[in-house]
């Protein structure tokens, strides 16, 4: 590593808050297929024109926006994910970054003390936060298009039943009961996570698909028998010991051949790669009581302890910087 190097992963918060600014200004949608002057679009946001022209230009040196003349447009990476009109819209995921911003500000205490910086609530006390953690979360996995690659990577010949534990908006149910006509799936989530999910569902015009249950994976059973039981980043909440629990009590929940298919930041031996898993471990320590990502090993243990077998891991192809491990009864 370089000095420029070091220099730039130090500073690299000033260019996310420009981002996240951007976003929720509204100078994406503003611009939208137009060229405008920097007095134009101060005008129609109701912000400072000094103060506007400065981060239009900022915002250009990132890429993000191109100038002719004096007339800001989009660049082709802003116009597929920085628009609310796309279908590859990322704002929800750059805004819920945004609201971490002060808990990132608490690391130096989190690191003493062992203690999250914010409520471990999972994002349910608060119905506000919860439909800013639940957009986010749609938000990237549609920008990404993770649910057809996730489809892509699974054999789904015989799956007729699914089962999402922390399915948050939906997004990967729905996407697959598009996908596979003879597909049903049973949501299992928090009860003001489900309020929202409803709605998420209810557009895609599947509720006669989705079963939505309510209850909290750590203490309530689950109900159903199906062939694939499907976990998307709720390990890393998780300490150790209640993901094993979790890996059990779902093993009781899966038919004979069945799959339990995890899809999480899997980190390699040295606990320091994929980078972003380990970085993504200190959010974890920011926002939860004890979760973090883990190993292969420690996710097969799990899988290997409550009886599933061929366990193997499925690394997902770029921009995914998470894979998939899959264990069958």
């Amino acid at each position: 590593m370089e000095f420029s190097d070091l220099a730039r992963l130090a500073s690299g918060h000033v260019e996310a808050r420009i981002i996240q600014t951007a976003v929720e200004l509204g100078v994406f949608d503003c611009i939208g297929d137009q060229k405008l002057d920097a007095p134009a679009i101060a005008a129609s946001l109701a912000t400072d024109h000094r103060a506007t022209d400065l981060l239009l230009h900022a915002l250009t040196a990132l890429g993000l926006l191109a100038k002719s003349g004096q007339r800001f447009s989009l660049a082709s990476v802003s116009a597929k994910y920085l628009v609310k009109s796309s279908t590859h819209y990322l704002g929800g995921m750059i805004l819920f970054d945004g609201s971490l911003w002060d808990y990132w500000e608490g690391l130096s205490d989190a690191v003493r003390s062992g203690q999250p910086a914010r409520p471990a609530n999972m994002y349910q006390d608060d119905p506000r936060e919860t439909e800013r953690f639940i957009n986010a979360m749609d938000s990237l996995v549609k920008a990404r298009g993770d649910a057809d690659i996730v489809a892509s990577a699974l054999d789904w010949n015989g799956v007729t039943e699914l089962l999402d534990v922390g399915s948050w908006p939906a997004t990967y149910p729905i996407s697959l009961c598009r996908k596979y006509s003879k597909l049903r799936a049973t949501i299992f989530d928090l009860p003001a996570t489900l309020k929202i999910t409803r709605r998420y569902v209810a557009d895609a015009g599947l509720e006669n698909r989705i079963k939505l249950v309510s209850g909290d994976y750590r203490s309530d059973p689950i109900p159903g028998s199906f062939q694939l039981i499907f976990l998307s980043n709720i390990i890393h909440g998780e300490r150790y010991e209640e993901n094993q629990r979790l890996i059990a009590k779902l093993y009781s929940n899966l038919e004979r051949g069945g799959r339990i298919v995890i899809k999480d930041h899997i980190l390699d031996s040295t606990q320091a790669h994929p980078t972003v898993g380990a970085i993504f471990s200190l959010l974890m320590l920011l926002t939860t009581q004890s979760g973090r990502c883990y190993t292969f090993e420690e996710v097969r243990s799990w899988l290997v302890k409550a009886g599933l077998k061929h366990v193997k891991q499925i690394d997902l192809p770029p921009p995914f910087t998470s894979s998939l491990v899959v264990g069958e009864k």
